[in-house]
C-alpha cells in the first residue's frame, strides 16, 4: 500500500483544567492507489498515550496496557459499535476517498492559452512575447516556444506555477526575439488534461495592419499629389492655348467688321 493518508474525521478532544485528564478519539483512513485496500483506524488516546485502537484489518479493538485491554474488551462486546465501525469503512473512508480523488487526483481542467506582444515594436526590432497559460489543474504543465516549427531554448524565461485560490493554476512564459515578417511563432503547451499538445500562434495582425494603413496612406498621398499636379498642369496648358470651343465661337472675323 502506498503512503496515502486521509484523516477523514477527528477529533473528539476534552480539554481539562490544569492537572486534569485529556481524552482524544481520532478517525484515520489509509489507502493506496485504489480504495479497495482501505484501512480504517479509530484511535483512543488518554493523556497523550494510545489506549485502544480499532483496526479494520482485524475487525476489532486492540488494547494497550491493562486499562486499554479492559476498554477494548468492552468495546468489542458492543454489537452496535462493531457494526458501526464496519459500516464506517464504506460510509466514511471510501466515500471521502472517492470525493477526494474526484476533486484532486482525477480532476482535469484544460488550460486557456493566450500569446501577445508585451511592448510595441516593429519588424526588425527587439521585442518580447508572453504566453499566458491560465486556469489549469493539476499544476504540472510544460510550456515550449517554436519559431517556424523549431524549438527555441535561448532567450526564454518563465514564472513559477502560481495558485489562483480556486483549485486552478497559472503560468507565464516569455520569449525575447527580433520580430521578422512572415515568421510563425508558437507557444506549445503540454498538460495531462489535453489529448495532444496545444499550439497557439502569435497573431501579428495588429502589426501588419499598422504597416498596411501606413502603406495605404502613402499610396493615397502620392495619388492625390499626382492628381493635383496633373490638374495644375492642365490648367496652365489650357490658359496658354485657349483650347475652349466656346472661346473660338465668340470671335468675329476682321473682314466682316470692315463692311460696316
Amino acid at each position: 500500500m502506498t503512503g496515502i493518508y486521509v484523516l477523514v474525521a477527528a477529533v473528539l478532544l476534552c480539554a481539562p483544567p490544569a492537572g486534569g485528564y485529556t481524552y482524544q478519539m481520532m478517525y484515520d483512513c489509509e489507502y493506496g492507489s485504489n480504495t479497495t485496500e482501505m484501512v480504517f483506524f479509530v484511535k483512543n488516546v488518554f493523556n497523550q498515550k494510545l489506549n485502544t485502537m480499532y483496526d479494520s484489518r482485524v475487525g476489532k479493538y486492540v488494547g494497550y496496557g491493562e486499562y486499554g485491554m479492559i476498554n477494548a474488551n468492552h468495546f468489542n462486546s458492543q454489537r452496535w459499535k462493531m457494526f458501526l465501525r464496519r459500516a464506517q469503512v464504506e460510509i466514511l473512508c471510501r466515500y471521502n476517498a472517492r470525493l477526494f480523488r474526484r476533486s484532486t487526483l482525477d480532476r482535469k481542467v484544460p488550460p486557456i492559452v493566450k500569446v501577445h506582444q508585451t511592448k510595441p515594436a516593429d519588424y526588425g526590432e527587439r521585442s518580447m512575447l508572453e504566453c499566458r497559460v491560465l486556469g489549469f489543474f493539476p499544476q504540472e504543465v510544460k510550456v515550449r516556444w517554436l519559431r517556424d516549427g523549431e524549438e527555441v531554448t535561448s532567450d526564454v524565461s518563465s514564472t513559477d506555477v502560481m495558485a489562483n485560490g480556486d483549485w486552478s493554476f497559472q503560468l507565464h512564459s516569455y520569449l525575447e526575439l527580433t520580430l521578422r515578417r512572415g515568421e510563425r511563432v508558437t507557444c506549445l503547451v503540454d498538460h495531462s488534461s489535453l489529448m495532444n499538445s496545444l499550439e497557439v500562434d502569435w497573431d501579428p495582425t495588429p502589426l501588419d495592419t499598422k504597416h498596411l494603413k501606413k502603406s495605404v496612406g502613402i499610396i493615397f498621398f502620392f495619388i492625390g499629389f499626382a492628381a493635383a499636379a496633373a490638374g495644375g498642369a492642365y490648367y496652365r496648358w489650357k490658359r496658354r492655348s485657349d483650347f475652349s470651343p466656346l472661346g473660338r465661337q465668340g470671335q468675329t472675323p476682321p473682314s466682316d467688321l470692315s463692311e460696316f
